[in-house]
């Protein structure tokens, strides 16, 4: 197939508050929401955002879930029959192609406290990430990679840390995507880019801030052919 341009427009960690975002959701050919649509935890929510979600007038909606969507892991089959309902395709280390451009979702990040679609670091997480195809255009994670968006506060007095997945890290080293689209760490909302992952733009599409306010702005991307 013959790729066009494509439009992207990304964001995450709305918390149920994607009702009252301070920005507005650009036009774009592909909308993806990188998890955390949740905030309590209730299949009510994921229900409410899909039919906000299919509102929205872009083509292609993908979705995957994150630590707060409890939901989807404990009845991923009903929650996969709501998004298809309403036009949403939930990806759970699953890959789909969109006008000659492939996406894969996955929900996983690393372990941390008592939260949902977390593998613990190291062998069990990598096998997560062995699922992303080697030719993929766009990867969609709840959580960031190793260095990229997941600066996060101290913890019981510690400095600053990166909290991202080395695993992960490691396979887009390979992989080279075009776009990493994930979540997961407020504080770590923005664009980066490094010179071990060429040719990659990472998204820390955070909509809620750190104080679970949802104040910042869905990112834009476009995908050349």
């Amino acid at each position: 197939m013959h790729k066009q341009d494509l439009s992207i427009v990304a964001l995450s960690d709305t918390h149920g508050l994607h009702a009252s975002m301070e920005h507005g959701i650009p036009d774009g050919d592909v909308l993806i929401h990188a998890g955390d649509f949740c905030r309590r935890g209730l299949m009510q929510e994921v229900h409410d955002f899909a039919e906000w979600m299919e509102d929205l007038p872009h083509p292609y909606k993908l979705v995957t879930a994150g630590n707060h969507d409890r939901p989807v892991e404990e009845n991923e089959h009903v929650a996969r029959k709501v998004f298809e309902a309403h036009g949403i395709q939930l990806l759970i280390g699953e890959t789909i192609e969109v006008d000659g451009f492939s996406f894969f979702g996955s929900p996983y990040t690393p372990t941390f406290l008592n939260w949902r679609h977390m593998r613990d670091r190291g062998e069990q997480i990598r096998a997560e990430w062995e699922a992303i195809p080697n030719d993929v255009d766009v990867v969609i994670t709840h959580g960031p990679a190793y260095g990229h968006g997941d600066l996060a506060r101290p913890w019981k007095g510690a400095p600053p840390r990166h909290v991202g997945c080395f695993e992960l890290l490691n396979r887009l080293r390979t992989v080279r995507p075009k776009v990493h689209v994930f979540g997961h760490i407020h504080e770590g909302y923005g664009v980066t880019i490094s010179e071990e992952v060429q040719g990659t733009t990472f998204l820390n599409a955070s909509v809620c801030t750190e104080a679970y306010r949802p104040e910042n702005s869905p990112h834009q991307v476009l995908l050349k052919s």
